[in-house]
């Protein structure tokens, strides 16, 4: 029996912003190939979960969102003193598992000295990261979440708008699966409401005033 290979690149590159495509029966390798011909495409998310493949391309109301945290995320590392590393929406897989993600946006806190200088990670030798960070709009991630328990992800945030408003949500890693948290791991003080806040200040008012009345919420609450 001959195996065919599928060409899934037209359709995928005729895809219009905040859609989603699934396919079926793909290999790893097919999954590979993809995201070397997509590589330094940041327009789409890609989830393979054995087999299955996700394809999602994002929008200006994604963006919004996922281009305001990074800032947050800088302030809090200041008044903790915490150095990081940001990998962005750089490919998670685990060929052994046969998963990988392309997250909104990842950091590395604990471990960042080991993967400094690489320009791709190998979670077959790596650390996962110590959070990533999901942003929904056309695409619901919680479907991402047992790909995440794979790839041995400690904490995720979710942020997600849709018909019934915005919301954002923390989840810490347990056996196998995520339980939803009232307060981050790396940040104790902080809660989701306090983030998802902060973000619509930033959408109404800018990112400046965002990042200062954010440091001075954190100087008044870091413990």
């Amino acid at each position: 029996m001959v195996t065919t290979e599928i060409d899934y690149l037209p359709a995928i590159k005729a895809m219009p912003p905040a859609a989603v495509l699934t396919f079926s029966d793909v290999s790893w390798d097919e999954y590979d190939e993809l995201l070397r011909k997509l590589d330094e495409q940041p327009r789409y998310r890609l989830t393979y979960d054995n087999g299955r493949l996700e394809v999602m391309t994002v929008s200006s109301e994604h963006e919004g969102p996922a281009n305001l945290l990074p800032h947050l995320i800088l302030v809090l590392a200041e008044e903790l003193d915490l150095n990081y590393l940001s990998r962005g929406s750089t490919t998670l897989r685990k060929k052994k598992r046969a998963v990988g993600t392309d997250p909104d946006d990842c950091y590395y806190f604990k471990q960042f000295k080991k993967i400094s200088g690489k320009k791709r990670l190998d979670l077959a030798v790596d650390p996962p990261p110590d959070l990533a960070i999901e942003v929904d709009g056309a695409s619901r991630s919680i479907r991402k979440f047992p790909v995440y328990v794979s790839l041995g992800v400690p904490e995720l945030w979710r942020y997600r708008s849709g018909s019934r408003g915005v919301e954002m949500k923390f989840y810490r890693l347990a056996k196998d699966n995520y339980d939803e948290i009232t307060h981050s791991d790396l940040f104790p003080f902080l809660t989701p409401d306090v983030v998802l806040s902060f973000l619509q200040k930033g959408e109404n008012e800018g990112t400046v005033p965002m990042a200062r009345a954010f440091r001075k919420w954190v100087k008044a609450h870091k413990t």
